[in-house]
């Protein structure tokens, strides 16, 4: 029994140790596993020492504002006065040109003749008159031709105004007619279908028949005034155009200012002749005619204030009337008329000219005052005839109602006087219509010749306008030849300002360049300037102003250099800044200077590479590790501590942060690395 409890305890113990070895084994090999597949990452003390913010770069030494000689044209150079580094006063010659023709000179020539020979093609072209060429060598100017224009524009706006009128009145007498024709149909229609009968109206008839004829002699008598009145508008008409023709051939400044410059030849300035304005005054004011009604026994004879006017202007010839004023006849309108103005020739003296035009414009005064008589005339027998038109009407009403009291004879007839008042209605309404679409006709011509005139007038303008174009181009060539002429003997670069030479772009034998300069000039008490680039972090350091520290600046006298513009690298604008110095003392351009820029060393005491330091949302931090002991080994945590950079240079930043200066920072890492998780230190660490 002992023995077999000896055996069982042996087996027991031995069993323990090998599962307490398996368990090592697997608890070593888990952390391996478990280790490698941590981030690895490298780290590096807290440190305390010196921070120098400072940049360094090198750079051409240039001329801060260098003058560029330039030659306009291309000559061959003869030989070069100067060399680089020469100090040169102001118009000193810098460079000797051969004397021959430039190619600017050449291609000036060239534009010379071909501006003569489109001046010439100009003349050739289109009908140019020896007017238009005298007018093109003064050179009219524009405000002239804009008048001229504008006027012409104004005729045609006012004779388009005048057909639009005209063609409204044609369609409102059209529509007069149709009217007045549907009522003569519709009365018609009605004497048919009314039976006949018979009735005494012979006293109505006589008293209408009587009213008729005063009617129609004072429609006679209102004619008569008519055409004295048109008689007279057309002898206005007619000075006013002769008074046209006279100033057309006076020149500009002579003629008559009292002219009204927007009235045409025609002398009206409405749409529609005077004689057809409608009577404006009370028929019942006009106290000189006798009411026919009343009086029928004198409606044969009209009063003599309206038959002495009709009796004057059915005894005047209007083509041969007497200016009261002036106690001569007035020439002719036709033939004779244009006989007398032919007699006034572009050779008489101005004076004659101006004697016959204030003539013209006594006899037109005199012709107005005859034609506001006619018009007076007129009226007054339009408003007679309007007066004796109602009394036959009111004759006409009396009958038809005699005939129409109780029988169907009066119907019919006063349907018949219906039809024939309509029928008479309709022959007016007709005649009007006839002179609405005249009137259109002539208003219609009157808009063709003011569009003609405004076309003509732009064709003038713009022949000499043409002209005066290319005159002006053969001068300003004939300007550029000249010039160049000139230039191309003994000709020489001189220096434009006073200053030393810093480049040379030409020697002897070749051709200047209109395109690039000749020489390059710093002028006198300009500075230098160099420049370089560096990262956008670094520009971070850097402000205007600040002074930069020459490397080995024993090796200069008295050089300062001083930081003057931070801007984006054209090069990498998105990545880099251009630094920009300025450069005072003994320094010549083309020469490389070493500079370094920034902030003095300062002595921190912590300090930490640039690598180190993260940023987040939170702000800037670094990451430190933490060392935790385990069952087996020491595990290694990463800690967030945060940080305020105080300073930095292009390796190393001092920090302002909660920590005691000996611990382990993180640099990089082969993963992202989280605060509170486990890393594993890299073997560089030690």
């Amino acid at each position: 029994m002992n023995e077999n409890g000896k055996k069982k305890r042996e087996w027991v113990k031995t069993a323990a140790i090998v599962f307490l070895s398996v368990m090592l084994v697997l608890t070593f090999f888990s952390n391996t596993i478990m280790n490698y597949s941590l981030p690895e990452v490298a780290t590096q003390y807290v440190q305390s020492g010196t921070i120098t913010a400072k940049i360094r770069g090198s750079g051409m030494v240039e001329s801060g504002d260098p003058y560029n000689v330039e030659v306009k044209e291309s000559r061959k150079v003869a030989s070069v006065a100067v060399r680089v580094g020469d100090t040169v006063e102001k118009d000193a010659v810098l460079i000797y040109l051969e004397d021959e023709e430039s190619d600017e000179l050449k291609a000036a020539r060239e534009e010379l003749e071909k501006a003569q020979a489109d001046y010439r093609n100009a003349l050739l072209s289109v009908e140019i008159t020896s007017a238009d060429i005298q007018a093109a060598n003064t050179g009219m100017s524009t405000d002239a031709y804009r008048q001229q224009i504008t006027a012409a524009q104004n005729a045609v706006t006012g004779a388009e105004n005048a057909v639009t009128a005209a063609k409204n009145e044609v369609t409102e007498a059209q529509k007069k007619v149709d009217e007045i024709q549907n009522q003569y149909e519709a009365v018609g229609n009605q004497i048919s279908l009314t039976p006949e009968n018979n009735a005494d109206v012979s006293a109505e008839i006589k008293a209408r028949d009587e009213a008729k004829a005063s009617w129609d002699e004072a429609k006679r008598i209102e004619a008569d005034a008519k055409n004295e009145l048109t008689a007279r508008q057309n002898e206005v008409a007619d000075l006013e155009a002769r008074i046209k023709l006279v100033q057309d051939k006076m020149p500009a400044p002579t003629k008559n200012p009292a002219q009204n410059p927007n009235e045409d030849a025609s002398g009206a300035g409405s749409s529609e002749p005077a004689a057809t304005q409608e009577p404006v005054s009370d028929p019942a004011s006009q106290g000189n005619l006798p009411d026919p009604a009343s009086e029928p026994a004198s409606q044969e004879n009209p009063p003599d204030s309206v038959s002495g006017s009709a009796a004057q202007g059915a005894g005047t010839d209007p083509a041969v009337t007497a200016n009261p004023d002036a106690g001569q006849p007035l020439p002719q309108s036709d033939e004779a008329g244009e006989g007398g103005l032919n007699e006034v020739s572009e050779d008489v003296d101005i004076a004659q000219l101006q004697a016959q035009l204030d003539e013209l414009n006594r006899q037109l005064n005199a012709a107005k005052e005859n034609e506001i008589n006619a018009q007076s005339a007129y009226n007054n027998a339009s408003l007679e005839a309007t007066r004796r038109e109602e009394v036959y009407n009111r004759a006409e009403q009396a009958l038809t109602d005699k005939k129409n009291s109780g029988n169907t004879e009066g119907i019919i007839n006063n349907l018949k006087n219906q039809q024939n008042a309509l029928n008479v209605s309709l022959a007016e309404a007709r005649n009007v219509l006839t002179q609405k679409q005249a009137n259109l006709s002539n208003q219609e011509t009157i808009l063709a010749d003011r569009q003609q005139e405004l076309t003509d007038l732009a064709s003038r303008i713009g022949k000499v306008s043409g002209l005066e174009t290319a005159q002006e181009a053969i001068d300003r060539a004939q300007e550029k030849v000249d010039e160049l002429t000139a230039k191309s003997i003994d000709a020489t670069i001189k220096a434009p300002i006073a200053g030393t030479v810093t480049a040379l772009n030409v020697t002897a034998g070749k051709n200047t360049d209109a395109s690039t300069s000749v020489a390059v000039l710093q002028p006198e008490g300009k500075g230098y300037n160099m420049s370089f680039s560096v990262t956008n972090e670094q520009a971070k350091r850097l402000s205007v102003g600040d002074v930069a520290d020459l490397v080995n600046a024993w090796r200069y006298d008295d050089v300062t250099v001083t930081l003057s513009n931070i801007k984006p690298d054209p090069n990498d604008p998105g990545q880099k800044k251009l630094l920009t110095f300025d450069i005072a003392g003994n320094v010549t351009a083309g020469q490389t200077l070493n500079v370094s820029v920034g902030q003095k060393s300062s002595n921190y005491d912590y300090i930490v590479p640039n690598s180190a330091i993260r940023e987040d949302n939170n702000g800037k931090f670094i990451l430190i590790v933490e060392s935790r002991p385990g069952p087996l080994s020491t595990r290694y945590i990463a800690s967030r501590v945060d940080v305020e950079v105080l300073a930095s240079d292009d390796t190393q930043s001092a920090v302002s942060a909660a920590l005691y200066g000996y611990e382990f920072v993180i640099t990089t890492s082969t993963k992202p690395v989280e605060a509170g998780k486990q890393v594993r230190l890299s073997e560089n660490n030690g």
